[in-house]
């Protein structure tokens, strides 16, 4: 007898396991739909790995800048040649360049080598960098344009497509460079880190 009512309790305990496993992947939102899931995904992560190519190819050339500033500067004795003072040297010069070529960082004459970095024509790459962030921009709200125009119209009538709809057009509406940085660093995070659907 007492084997029978261990067997009904392991047999409710697995009904209720089961049950639980099936909707642990259950977030609230019923309106998700895994084939709209898995394309929003693919969008996102190519719209993310472009931001990062981007802010590679600014990274590139802060670096080849600042070797030249840390050689200028180890002409002049100014520094260590102490690999670690340089290495050191090196990456805080880097992180600070690359800031300010970011649309969202203040460009007024904050960083410690200004002066220096226009001698390496600073000014001008920060030129270059604004028309690549502009284009980019301009891509991005594309891209999630033609990406809501492909669906069918049940679906650009679920939640997925009206908050890709409302990021692009924050983006697309925002008046500075600026703006649409901070627009899109917005988008990014609500679908990365706050489990937007």
């Amino acid at each position: 007898m007492a084997g029978r009512s261990i067997h009904k309790f392991c047999a409710a305990f697995l009904l209720v396991i089961g049950v639980v496993c099936t909707n642990a992947g259950f977030t609230g939102k019923p309106e998700i739909d895994m084939e709209i899931w898995t394309s929003r995904n693919k969008l996102l992560d190519s719209m993310f790995e472009d931001s990062v190519n981007l802010t590679g190819y600014a990274f590139a050339w802060s670096e080849e800048v600042c070797q030249k500033l840390l050689n200028e500067d180890i002409l002049q004795n100014k520094t260590s040649v102490e690999p670690d003072d340089r290495e050191m040297y090196l990456n805080i010069c880097v992180r600070r360049t690359v800031d300010r070529l970011e649309p969202t960082v203040s460009r007024h004459g904050d960083h410690p080598d200004e002066v220096r970095l226009r001698k390496y024509g600073f000014e001008d790459f920060r030129k270059v960098m604004d028309q690549k962030y502009e284009h980019f921009f301009e891509e991005m709200v594309q891209r999630m344009d033609d990406y809501v125009k492909s669906l069918t119209p049940e679906q650009q009538g679920k939640e997925t497509a009206r908050n890709l709809k409302e990021w692009s057009g924050k983006i697309k509406n925002a008046p500075t460079l600026a703006g649409k940085e901070m627009a899109f660093r917005k988008c990014m995070r609500f679908y990365y880190f706050e489990n937007g659907v």
